[in-house]
C-alpha cells in the first residue's frame, strides 16, 4: 500500500505510569499537524488501563486530521519477556523493537516517537525526510555523540566499531520497514541483549545503535532536542560541545520536538527545563482532565511548583549577584597571577 502524500504513520508505545506524557505527546503532535492529513496511529499496550484509554481517544479527537487509531496489545508478543533490563529501565522501553512486526506488510516506513516528547514542529516534514537506504534515521545523541564515548557502547570494540562511529538517540526514529523485516533487525538487536547483558546500560538504544552503527542517517537536531542540551556551557567532559554551541539558540529556541530526557521530566516539581510551562500549558489544553478534575488538579501543581519556582529564581539572583561576580574575580586574578 503506497499512502498518499496527506498520510503517515506514527507508533509511540507505553504503560500507564506514562499514560499522561504520552497524551501532551501526541496532543502536542497532533495539534501542529497540517489541516487534512490522514494519520495512522499505532500505540503499543504496555499495560495503559481503559480509563486512560478513553481520555487518550477523547484527547485525540480532533477535527482537522483523519485519524485511524488503533492500540496494539504488548502482551502478545513474547519476545521481549526474557530481555534482561536495568534497574531503572522498564520493558516498555523496549517496545519500539516490536514495530516492524505490529504494523502491517503495506507500510514501508513509521515515525516512532517517545512518551516524554513535545512536538512542535509538523510531524509530516519529518515524514518526507529521504531515507535513502538507511535502515533508520535519527538524530545524533548530544550526550553520547560517538560508540567510544562512557555511556556508548562498552563493547564497541569487540564488535569491531571505530570509536568515532556516530551514535544516536532512540527517542525519534524513521523507520525503513522493509529492510527492518528482510534483515531481521529487531531479532537481531534482541540476541544482542542474550548474547551481551553485562555491557547494556542504556536499554534498546544501546541495542540500536550496537547492530545498526554507519547504518543509520541523520536527522537535523532540532528533531530531538534532549534536555541535556541545558547544560553545555559547563560540561567539560562533553566531546560534542565544540558542535553544539554554535547551533545550541537556535535548537533551544526553534526546537522541532523536546525530548525531556534523563531527570527532567515537566509533570515534576524540581524540573528546570525552560519548556516545562509549555509542557503543562499542552497539557492543559489537551483535555485529558475534566472540568473539576482539572481546576484542583492544576491548582495543587501551582501550589508546589509556585515555591519551588521562586526559590530558584531566589538561588540564581544570589548567584548571578554575588558569588557569580566573587568567582569571576577569583579567575581574573588567579590568571593575572
Amino acid at each position: 500500500m503506497t499512502l498518499d502524500n496527506n498520510s503517515l504513520v506514527v507508533v509511540c508505545g507505553a504503560d500507564d505510569n506514562y499514560a499522561i506524557p504520552l497524551t501532551v505527546t501526541l496532543y502536542s503532535a497532533v495539534a501542529n499537524l497540517e489541516k487534512g492529513c490522514t494519520l495512522y496511529l499505532y500505540i503499543i499496550d504496555g499495560g495503559i488501563t481503559e480509563q486512560s484509554k478513553k481520555r487518550i481517544q477523547r484527547v485525540l479527537n480532533v477535527e482537522h486530521i483523519n485519524l485511524h487509531l488503533k492500540w496494539v496489545s504488548a502482551s502478545s508478543f513474547t519476545s521481549l519477556s526474557h530481555i534482561k533490563t536495568p534497574d531503572w529501565v522498564s520493558v516498555a522501553t523496549y517496545l519500539r523493537l516490536l514495530i516492524p512486526d505490529i504494523l502491517p506488510d503495506h507500510f514501508d516506513k513509521a515515525i516512532y516517537l517517545d512518551s516524554d516528547l513535545l512536538v512542535k514542529g509538523n510531524l509530516k516534514d519529518l515524514w518526507n525526510q529521504e531515507m535513502g537506504q538507511h535502515a533508520l534515521l535519527a538524530c545524533s545523541d548530544l550526550v553520547i555523540p560517538y560508540v567510544s564515548c562512557n555511556l556508548g557502547i562498552m563493547n564497541y570494540k569487540e564488535l569491531g566499531l571505530a570509536p568515532n562511529a556516530p551514535y544516536f538517540n532512540a527517542g525519534v526514529l524513521v523507520m525503513n520497514l522493509p529492510r527492518w523485516r528482510e534483515e531481521q533487525i529487531s531479532q537481531k538487536i534482541i540476541s544482542y541483549f542474550s548474547e551481551y547483558p553485562e555491557y547494556v546500560r542504556m536499554g534498546d538504544q544501546e541495542g540500536l545503535n550496537a547492530i545498526l552503527a554507519n547504518d543509520w542517517g541523520k536527522l537535523n537536531p532540532k528533531w530531538n532536542v534532549i534536555a541535556h542540551i541545558l547544560s553545555y556551557d559547563n560540561w567539560i567532559d562533553s566531546p560534542f560541545k565544540q558542535e553544539i554551541r554554535p547551533i545550541k539558540d537556535d535548537l533551544l529556541h526553534k526546537p522541532y520536538i523536546i525530548h525531556f530526557a534523563g531527570g527532567e521530566k515537566p509533570w515534576k516539581i524540581g524540573c528546570e527545563h525552560p519548556a516545562q510551562l509549555e509542557w503543562i500549558s499542552y497539557l492543559k489544553a489537551s483535555r485529558w482532565f475534566q472540568p473539576i478534575e482539572s481546576l484542583v488538579w492544576f491548582t495543587k501543581w501551582y501550589i508546589r511548583y509556585t515555591p519551588w519556582r521562586l526559590k530558584v529564581l531566589i538561588r540564581t539572583l544570589i548567584f548571578n549577584l554575588g558569588l557569580g561576580k566573587f568567582w569571576e574575580s577569583m579567575r581574573t586574578y588567579v590568571h593575572q597571577s
